[in-house]
């Protein structure tokens, strides 16, 4: 049986696939995932689309990996469901675990915050927690360099179980600092539980740099062989997208998204003002 699982709370395009990179490579009794069930198909061409479909929808289904109707049930509050697909999940990993003769497992996904935490911690004793985190101005323009359907991974930001409700029509740059915010908030709120014997924050642009890599290892307590610096994986650039960049319009963007919080939320309006400031700066 694995001894100590780690998962990451994520808005996603925040390094995940380069922290697995890491994990992979120089990580000792360790097995990690990056958004499993992942799907390496057989065939190639045209015909590989065909049986990624195919398999997503029978196999390595959305529900698995956090999507379809797990988003759906995290609304609607009927977290036995999400508990059934997570013991499925979790019964995957101990078989993969056990071939692999790991007793660490660290599950790196996006979709772990979207609510498969309704699952994952209502059946295990304990967990380790792990926030990876971009600059939200940074994460959202990343994620419309990449032209994504929002809802595929995302519930509706008026949906009655969010943490922040915003019932007013929103843009595609404002459903990602919405999902930024939100994540940041579900985050603040699983890591006060007593279940987690762990918690640390890993900022994205501490992976361009070794030496804070060995620091994010020795925080979590997992065993390494010597680190080497790894390039960056899943970049717009490597994929053909464009490159992540700041406008000036997108500093408006988020100054008119602030303004659509409630005013309760103070923490957050000072994170998402700490972005405006940092990104202004930069452009001086």
């Amino acid at each position: 049986m694995i001894k100590n699982y780690f998962f990451t709370v994520t808005n996603g395009r925040s390094g995940q696939a380069t922290l697995n990179k890491y994990i992979r490579l120089y990580a000792k009794d360790c097995l990690s995932a990056f958004e499993e069930p992942n799907i390496n198909p057989i065939f190639s061409g045209f015909i590989s689309d065909i049986e990624k479909k195919i398999r997503r929808k029978y196999f390595e289904t959305h529900e698995l990996l956090g999507r379809g109707k797990v988003l759906e049930a995290y609304q609607e509050r009927k977290f036995e469901y999400i508990k059934k697909i997570a013991l499925l999940r979790l019964n995957k990993v101990n078989k993969d675990a056990h071939y692999a003769n790991a007793n660490i497992y660290f599950d790196i996904s996006k979709f772990y915050v979207r609510g498969l935490y309704k699952g994952f911690n209502s059946i295990l004793k304990n967990f380790n927690l792990v926030f990876l985190v971009r600059d939200p101005l940074l994460n959202m323009k990343s994620y419309i360099n990449r032209n994504k359907n929002f809802f595929l991974d995302n519930s509706h930001p008026n949906s009655k179980n969010n943490i922040l409700i915003i019932k007013e029509k929103l843009i595609k740059e404002e459903l990602y600092l919405w999902s930024w915010s939100e994540t940041l908030l579900r985050y603040n709120k699983i890591s006060k539980s007593k279940k987690v014997k762990k918690n640390i924050i890993i900022e994205t642009n501490a992976l361009d740099e070794i030496k804070k890599v060995k620091k994010i290892f020795d925080l979590l307590g997992i065993k390494y062989s010597p680190l080497k610096k790894v390039d960056k994986v899943n970049t717009n650039e490597e994929t053909g997208n464009i490159k992540t960049e700041i406008k000036k319009k997108d500093i408006i963007i988020l100054k008119n998204f602030i303004k659509k919080i409630p005013k309760d939320n103070k923490s957050l309006i000072m994170e998402l003002d700490k972005s405006v400031s940092i990104n202004e700066s930069v452009m001086k």
